[in-house]
């Protein structure tokens, strides 16, 4: 979708790295039927949105929309949609503006999301509306009820392979309580994110480092109450409570912690690209 530019602070920016695991408006976990490539066609032009989960806290999309008479004049926006400290914000950039656009996600509830900026000349509302599994209205407006509606199918259903993501789940689980460096690489992405229960973040060989090298020891990982979803062939979510048994150095850790893990599927391997657990009294 094209639209003017509401400039977002470099403070806000800033805060990208923080958890947000709030209330319904400041987590991603109820936007996930949201992931996936999604089209609308009418008489003058195709217009494609892509949605993708890098973290439990950042998605990345694309919109394009190519003239029917003029293919080659195609255009495109980056898109995010970030949680953070202080709410879930829609940001784009576009090519004729070089800051970005945001807008705050104001009302979220099963299948409809808002992103309202009243304050903004247009669009100060942008609203996301699920119809059915595979349909998807978009309409952008001032508010006051000018604007348009687009009407997008889904392109990429979701995949199916709960079992597959399950299993390299718990073969990864396994890795970590053997502390096997190689067999940790072979289940972990190179671009892993993994914010730890008490906020630490780590990369892909900071944790395996870790691990391996003794500051944070699994003893037992066991996993419970999961839930797979999917977004798009490659894309797998899963959130699930797992109890944790480690040592911490000299101290015995024993807790359960409610997840999230984002997976992506590489040479038809089920990765770990990002992890967020909480831990639960």
């Amino acid at each position: 979708m094209r639209q003017p530019a509401l400039h977002l602070p470099s403070a806000i920016l800033a805060l990208f790295c923080l958890p947000a695991f709030a209330g319904e408006c400041r987590s991603l976990d109820p936007l996930a039927w949201l992931l996936g490539e999604w089209v609308a066609d009418n008489e003058k032009s195709t217009i494609r949105e892509s949605w993708t989960a890098r973290s439990p806290r950042t998605w990345e999309g694309i919109g394009s929309e190519t003239p029917k008479a003029a293919p080659s004049n195609s255009s495109s926006e980056d898109l995010r949609l970030v949680a953070m400290a202080d709410g879930v914000f829609y940001v784009a950039k576009v090519a004729h503006n070089p800051l970005p656009v945001a807008i705050r996600l104001s009302e979220c509830e099963d299948g409809r999301l808002a992103f309202v900026n009243p304050g903004h000349d247009f669009p100060k509302r942008i609203e996301y509306v699920r119809q059915g599994g595979e349909m998807l209205a978009v309409t952008v407006g001032d508010g006051a009820g000018d604007g348009f509606t687009l009407n997008f199918a889904r392109v990429v259903a979701p995949a199916a392979d709960p079992d597959g993501v399950l299993a390299a789940e718990d073969a990864r689980f396994a890795a970590m309580v053997a502390a096997e460096p190689e067999a940790m690489r072979r289940w972990l992405a190179e671009d892993l994110v993994y914010v730890h229960s008490t906020g630490k973040v780590d990369d892909r060989e900071q944790l395996i480092e870790g691990v391996v090298g003794g500051r944070l020891r699994y003893l037992a990982i066991v996993p419970s109450e999961r839930q797979v979803s999917f977004g798009g062939a490659d894309t797998a979510i899963v959130r699930g409570i797992a109890r944790i048994h480690a040592r911490a150095g000299d101290q015995a850790v024993d807790f359960p912690a409610r997840y999230l893990a984002v997976y992506a599927r590489v040479d038809g391997t089920w990765r770990l690209r990002a992890w967020q657990s909480l831990r639960l009294p």
